[in-house]
C-alpha cells in the first residue's frame, strides 16, 4: 500500500489582480482558516516560536503576519499564548511588542538564560542538550519560520528554528562544534578586526602579541569571523556540515516530541529570501521574489516544500552579495551559494521517523 502524502499548504505572495483579497495577508488569513490550529488550542498554553531577528536585520517575518497569526489563535480560546525566541532583547527594534503583535514575549531560555531542561538525544557524537522549558512546558507549538540561507546549514527554515531558537548559547555551541574547528593563519592577517566586530558572543580577540585568541568556552562556531575576514586568514578545518545538520534535526525531534500529536504547526514565510541566516544582524537584497507561505503539520513536508520553490532561474540580478557567486556545484540555490545539500535536514528529520518528504501541494486561493 502506498504511504499516504502530506497535505502542504501554500499561500502566494503574487495576486493574480489588484485586489486586496488576492494578497498575502489574505491568502494567509484563509489558510489559517483551513488549518485545525483554532480548534487544538482552545484552554491551552500556545507558544509560538519564530527568529525575531537582531542588529540592523529587517528581513523577519513582518510583525503585521505575526498579528494575524496570533489573532487567528485567539479566537480559538487558549488559555495562554505567548511569541517567543531564545531571547528577546531587542525585539522591539523590529516592531515585535506585545501592543503590535497582540500577544506578550517570552525567552524560550528564562531572562538568565537558565530555565533548561537537559535532554538525551540518543547520539553519541552530542549525547545531551539543554531545551528552555518556557517551550516543553507549553501545550501548543506554532513553528513560524522565515525561510533564508544558512553558511552551515545550506539553509534556515522551520527545523533550524526549533533547534537553534530553543537552547541556550551552550548547547548552541555543541552543534555547531559538529561542523569542525577554526583555525587562524598569521600570514594573512591584517588584523583589520572585522572578526572580532562580528562576533556576537565576543570570544575573539587579539592579545598583547598580535595573536588571534579564541575562547572556546564562549565560542559558538556560527563562522562570522571566518566569513568577514577579508582575507582568508581563518578557516574551518575538518568540515562536517552534515553532521551538523544531522544534530539540528535531532534537536528538532526532542523539542517536537515533547508536544502530543496534533498539536505542533509549521509554517513557512518566504519572503525577503536572503544569503545569510537573520542571525547575522543584517539584511542583504532578496535572492528572489517573494514566493509566499507553506504551513503544515509534518515539518519534513513544509520544509521539502519551501525548498522546492526557490528557484536558480528566478534569482534578481544584483542581489548575490560579493564575495557569494554562483560558482559552487550543486542543484538548489542555496547549495550553489553556500556548498551545503539543503535537504539534508529534512532527510535527517525523516530518517529519524518525524515527517515525511512526500507531500501534495494545496493552494489556497
Amino acid at each position: 500500500m502506498s504511504k499516504k502524502m502530506s497535505e502542504v499548504l501554500f499561500a502566494s505572495a503574487i495576486p493574480e489582480r489588484l485586489d486586496r483579497e488576492c494578497t498575502l495577508p489574505a491568502r494567509f488569513m484563509r489558510m489559517l482558516d483551513l488549518m485545525p490550529i483554532k480548534k487544538r488550542v482552545k484552554g491551552k498554553v500556545v507558544a509560538i516560536k519564530m527568529h525575531l531577528g537582531g542588529g540592523l536585520g529587517y528581513s523577519t517575518i513582518h510583525p503585521f503576519f505575526v498579528k494575524l497569526l496570533v489573532d487567528h489563535i485567539k479566537a480559538g480560546n487558549p488559555r495562554d499564548l505567548f511569541v517567543t525566541d531564545s531571547g528577546v532583547e531587542g525585539a522591539s527594534d523590529r516592531g515585535y511588542t506585545e501592543e503590535t503583535v497582540g500577544a506578550r514575549l517570552l525567552a524560550a531560555i528564562g531572562k538568565d538564560g537558565k530555565d533548561v531542561a537537559e535532554k538525551q538525544t540518543g547520539w553519541k557524537l552530542m549525547k545531551s542538550v539543554l531545551i528552555g522549558r518556557p517551550i516543553l512546558n507549553a501545550d501548543v507549538l506554532i513553528n513560524f519560520s522565515h525561510i533564508k540561507g544558512h553558511g552551515c546549514a545550506g539553509f534556515g527554515g522551520a527545523c533550524k528554528n526549533l533547534a537553534m531558537g530553543c537552547v541556550p548559547p551552550q548547547s548552541r555551541g555543541a552543534m555547531h562544534s559538529l561542523q569542525g574547528t577554526l583555525e587562524w593563519g598569521k600570514a594573512k592577517c591584517i588584523r583589520c578586526g572585522k572578526c572580532i566586530a562580528e562576533c556576537e558572543s565576543k570570544a575573539n580577540k587579539f592579545n598583547s602579541a598580535g595573536e588571534y585568541e579564541i575562547d572556546w568556552h564562549s565560542c559558538k562556531l556560527c563562522l562570522h569571523c571566518m566569513l568577514a575576514c577579508p582575507t582568508g586568514a581563518i578557516v574551518l578545518k575538518n568540515q562536517t556540515f552534515d553532521v551538523f545538520q544531522e544534530g539540528l534535526a535531532r534537536v528538532t525531534r526532542l523539542v517536537l516530541e515533547s508536544f502530543k500529536p496534533g498539536l505542533t504547526f509549521h509554517i513557512n514565510v518566504l519572503t525577503n529570501i536572503t544569503i545569510f541566516c537573520d542571525c547575522w544582524g543584517l539584511t542583504t537584497p532578496s535572492l528572489v521574489p517573494d514566493v509566499g507561505i507553506f504551513a503544515g503539520e509534518d515539518i519534513v513536508a513544509v520544509e521539502h516544500a519551501s525548498l522546492g520553490a526557490i528557484k536558480v532561474k528566478n534569482v534578481i540580478p544584483g542581489s548575490i552579495t560579493p564575495p557569494y557567486k554562483l560558482l559552487k556545484k550543486g542543484k538548489h540555490l542555496f547549495e550553489k551559494l553556500h556548498g551545503k545539500d539543503p535537504y539534508v535536514q529534512g532527510l535527517a528529520l525523516e530518517r529519524l521517523g518525524v515527517g515525511s518528504k512526500e507531500y501534495r501541494v494545496v493552494e489556497v486561493k
